[in-house]
């Protein structure tokens, strides 16, 4: 009886556990059966990789914020007249190659980027309400590439490496320098207003109108006026040291990063600017790279005790009154330096005015060359010896009194010194003889 009851329980127990292994089984089937048929909704759900995919970017210029960059258009595309500030817009891009190999392949010279450490590449928020500066360097980044883009434009831009179509690439070359693509500032102050001011008003301001910035002193409705509304007032100091000149200067570079230009050139108000020749010059360089164009006055680079260390010396070229330019690829690299008043500080730590604190911020804390134009001209060198049928060859000329000895142009004919003492009119009238006060 007892082996009976042994066998009883020993084939119940069997029995339990080939039940409770067969609902398991079952159980896990069920569960496998659902995730299969989940996984198989999402995948067809999916496009494969390196298939059309269309991204929308939603990019607001006001925004507080600015998201993601994981994907990104060509840098240059063709623009036309339509403003774009403070107006969102679409960007619909078709033909993505999603291959992590094409995503970071776009590292060419036209990148434009700060120093490494000072921003995430990838992820930017900013809670203030005021544009940060790194906000702004993506705020100019998006108007200098997209800036003024007529949507109708927008058809697609292929960022793999499959060959570009004729219109395509047209969209994604960088276009031609124009007129409209300068920012022009010319430093001045309040008694120099009606002494050297009108004279350019006068003369070539005329030709680049909407270009031309004037940053003063003080305000002056009279020539408020004149400059159609582009007459600065930076609230800087009237006086000629160090400091005045770094603060209007850092006026003048804020502005234009302000500004959808391509090119920042700024020059003295005892220049003349031949407009075409210099819209002729920046013509033949990329904005999208580093350039700094100019000409110095001195034979060697200057030197000067490092304020860090007082044992090492440090070299580097400046570009002088004559003029110089800077390109907005390396305006903005110079923006965590120079912008916001940085500039001021730097020059203040070398003891240098504004000029040669932008080459020691170009050439030394950058490492990128003044590249030397010798078509650029300034009191510090002897006017009458640029010969009168090269005039129209040159960018910039200058005048100074050396005493009873006048430092300007020679002309011959013209417009009487006495009327023209700094042959400012006479060259006007030399380059561009239909104005109405030339002589006939």
């Amino acid at each position: 009886m007892k082996s009976v009851m042994r066998f009883s329980v020993k084939k119940f127990a069997q029995g339990a556990a080939a039940v409770i292994l067969f609902i398991c089984y079952g159980t896990l089937m069920i569960a496998w059966g659902t995730r299969n048929a989940q996984l198989t909704t999402s995948l067809s759900q999916t496009q494969p990789l390196g298939e059309e995919t269309n991204i929308n970017l939603n990019l607001h210029l006001n925004s507080p914020y600015v998201g993601q960059f994981q994907e990104r258009a060509p840098r240059s595309v063709a623009v036309d007249n339509n403003n774009l500030e403070d107006e969102s817009f679409n960007v619909q891009i078709n033909h993505i190659n999603h291959s992590p190999n094409n995503i970071n392949n776009n590292n060419n010279n036209d990148d434009v980027q700060p120093n490494s450490d000072y921003y995430d590449k990838q992820t930017l928020v900013t809670n203030s309400d005021k544009k940060s500066e790194i906000e702004r360097y993506y705020y100019n980044r998006i108007r200098l590439n997209w800036g003024k883009l007529n949507r109708n434009q927008l058809s697609t831009f292929p960022l793999s490496s499959s060959p570009l179509s004729q219109q395509q690439q047209q969209l994604a070359s960088p276009s031609k320098t124009n007129l409209k693509d300068i920012f022009i500032s010319v430093k001045t102050t309040k008694s120099f207003h009606d002494v050297r001011l009108n004279l350019l008003l006068r003369t070539w301001f005329l030709l680049a109108k909407e270009q031309t910035y004037f940053f003063t002193d003080a305000e002056d409705q009279v020539y408020q006026e004149k400059t159609n509304g582009h007459l600065i007032n930076t609230n800087c100091s009237s006086s000629h040291n160090r400091k005045a000149l770094c603060c209007k200067m850092s006026v003048e570079f804020d502005t234009f990063l302000e500004s959808d230009k391509k090119w920042f050139c700024h020059f003295d108000d005892d220049i003349y600017v031949n407009i075409p020749r210099l819209v002729k010059l920046l013509q033949k360089y990329n904005p999208q790279e580093d350039w700094y164009l100019g000409k110095p006055s001195i034979r060697a680079p200057l030197e000067i005790l490092s304020r860090d260390n007082t044992q090492q010396k440090i070299s580097f070229w400046f570009a002088t009154g004559a003029g110089f330019c800077l390109s907005r690829s390396l305006a903005l690299k110079m923006m965590p330096l120079a912008s916001n008043g940085k500039l001021i500080s730097i020059g203040e730590k070398i003891r240098l005015p504004d000029d040669v604190t932008i080459g020691y911020i170009v050439e030394h804390l950058l490492n990128k060359k003044l590249t030397v134009i010798e078509n650029f001209h300034s009191h510090l060198e002897p006017m009458k010896f640029i010969k009168l049928d090269s005039l129209s060859d040159q960018i910039t000329f200058s005048y100074s009194r050396y005493g009873q000895e006048m430092n300007v142009l020679s002309i011959d004919g013209g417009i009487d010194p006495r009327i023209d003492p700094t042959r400012f009119l006479s060259l006007h009238c030399h380059l561009f003889p239909h104005f109405n006060f030339c002589p006939r």
